[in-house]
């Protein structure tokens, strides 16, 4: 696939908006995630003008996978529509996702075919529809630093895509209309992070029990999330069962909960049960997650080759 160049496009970015990007990217470093770019536009003797003005989250019921990503459309509806009421002005101006987990390094086929049919659907307002696409991760003490971004615009009834230069990309130090607690990247620096990530003298202990008997289960920490491990837990019957382990530092002593990733059947009554309940280690949470899930698959196992006696 082509992708031409244009000098009749720029486009302005927020820095709280890549680093609104780049912390989803950070919390999903296995999957593909994403989101939607809203904001405004212009347009004057051919000349297109955009406006990033803010990023709207996947959704709570977003599935991803290495190679897939689709996002929670009702849910982003609804943040639309309230954002929509205080800023009539805002247009949907297109979607961002990652590709830095799987190595591509610009849209694939499914993601051209979608976006220019959604760029010509009458319910699009905008004559264009915007791409932001991550393709690589860094390793980078500089915020902005951490991930390479690509930009691309579809424009309605044209089959060409058009890849941004650099020159055509303005990074901006201003605020978003979205998420309603985005901070500015100033203030980010100034003030304490959502999450603090406190010495934890047992995290180092944790560390060394999960790396060295959950090494698929990896650890992160972001500014909202604070710190969290996720990954395959591997059960006895050759099955794996995505766990995220979240600890929560508010306190003066940290708790952790395991929440289970579309678990199978067998496993979604135990996965509503161990939600609920707050462990004092990450060793411990994923110690009893693990026998606990083994014991309801031999369970469910031994029922099924039960042998009715008194029949």
């Amino acid at each position: 696939m082509k992708f031409h160049s244009t000098d009749k496009i720029h486009l302005s970015m927020p820095k709280a908006a890549l680093i609104e990007v780049f912390d989803e990217c950070d919390g999903f470093d296995q999957d593909e995630t994403g989101g939607r770019v809203i904001g405004t536009f212009k347009e004057n003797r051919g000349k297109l003008t955009i406006q990033v003005t803010g990023i709207i989250e996947a959704g709570p019921q977003a599935r991803r996978s290495a190679v897939s990503f689709f996002q929670d459309g009702a849910y982003q509806e609804r943040v639309f529509r309230k954002i929509e009421d205080h800023h009539p002005e805002i247009e949907h101006l297109g979607n961002w996702h990652t590709h830095h987990v799987n190595g591509l390094q610009h849209l694939s086929d499914g993601d051209i075919e979608t976006y220019h049919r959604t760029v010509n659907h009458r319910s699009h307002n905008a004559p264009f529809f915007y791409a932001l696409l991550v393709t690589a991760k860094h390793r980078s003490s500089d915020p902005l630093g951490r991930y390479t971004v690509k930009h691309y615009i579809f424009r309605r009834g044209d089959e060409r895509i058009y890849e941004l230069g650099r020159d055509q990309v303005e990074i901006v130090d201003t605020p978003l209309v979205w998420p309603e607690r985005a901070e500015h990247p100033r203030d980010k620096r100034d003030s304490q992070p959502k999450h603090e990530l406190r010495s934890n003298p047992s995290r180092a202990y944790d560390s060394d029990i999960l790396s060295e008997f959950y090494r698929g289960v990896r650890p992160f920490s972001t500014a909202k999330l604070g710190m969290y491990w996720r990954g395959p837990l591997e059960l006895l019957d050759g099955s794996k069962v995505e766990v995220v382990l979240l600890e929560d530092s508010a306190a003066a002593n940290p708790t952790y909960t395991v929440t289970l990733r579309e678990p199978p059947a067998a496993l979604k009554d135990l996965a509503e049960e161990i939600a609920s309940v707050e462990f004092p280690s990450a060793r411990a949470a994923l110690i009893t997650t693990e026998r606990s899930c083994n014991r309801a698959l031999y369970r469910k196992h031994g029922d099924m080759h039960r042998v009715d006696f008194s029949a």
